[in-house]
């Protein structure tokens, strides 16, 4: 048998001076390579992810900024305060870009429409399309909703009728009961017929009851005007519920600004 060792030694690397043996430096430098290139993806997902959150953030900004420039433009048109605006849709800046808005939504309340106040007022307009200098445009329709309260339409129809004390209530979807009363000596009610006829409300009595025959000329038939609706909405039709009338206000191809 030989005297030599059988065991195969390690072969050294000579100039390096680090640890292991040449088998060993290979498999440490190759093995730290794809690690650092698998954190390529999610960089870049990080990154997009910030881009995104800071696009997001300024359209808000933008949308908010421009809902008060329409707010302010569309109360010239016949609000006697500034509306709320909604822009609807995302992108914003899209659409800014195109100066076309496809949905934007207008809430009111407490504006005056001749002898009564329109409440609630709730409208969407659609297909707004801006000039250049973004301070006027065309609206191509305008459809909503406002509350006339009971108490605003008896404070009109004691004008209109020439009655100083009327109460108006509901009693069906398109009747209304009126209590009238003359210097709290002669108190009577009845039923009347509540319906639209252009842009007035017309009341008129279709059961006169106990109602005193000296206000019934007056309570008869009268009509309430609504002149000057916002944006040149004209009313479409009318229906009671519990708190007054609901008129349904429309308009179409409205221009607005300057």
């Amino acid at each position: 048998m030989s005297d030599y060792p059988t065991q195969r030694l390690p072969i050294q690397h000579g100039n390096d001076g680090g640890n292991g043996g040449f088998f060993n430096e290979p498999e440490g430098r190759y093995s730290r390579t794809p690690r650092r290139r698998r954190r390529w993806p999610l960089v870049l997902i990080i990154v997009l992810v910030v881009l995104a959150g800071l696009l997001v953030v300024a359209d808000r900004v933008a949308v908010h900024f421009a809902d008060n420039q329409f707010a302010t433009q569309i109360q010239k048109q016949g609000f006697s305060s500034k509306p709320n605006v909604s822009i609807q849709g995302f992108p914003f800046l899209t659409q800014l870009a195109a100066r076309d808005f496809k949905d934007v939504h207008i809430t009111a309340t407490g504006e005056k429409a001749g002898p009564v106040t329109i409440d609630d007022i709730n409208a969407t307009m659609k297909d707004i399309k801006l000039n250049s200098g973004f301070k006027s445009g065309t609206v191509s329709s305008i459809d909503g909703t406002g509350l006339i309260t009971f108490a605003s339409l008896a404070k009109a129809g004691s004008s209109a009728a020439g009655v100083a004390d009327l109460k108006i209530s509901k009693a069906g979807k398109h009747e209304a009961k009126i209590t009238a009363s003359v210097a709290g000596l002669f108190t009577g009610s009845g039923v009347a017929r509540v319906t639209r006829t252009g842009n007035k409300i017309h009341v008129k009595l279709i059961s006169a009851g106990g109602i005193p025959s000296q206000l019934l000329g007056g309570l008869g038939d009268f009509s309430i005007p609504l002149p000057n609706l916002p944006m040149g909405m004209t009313l479409q039709s009318i229906t009671l519920n519990a708190q007054g009338v609901l008129v349904h206000i429309t308009g179409h191809n409205i221009a607005f600004g300057n």
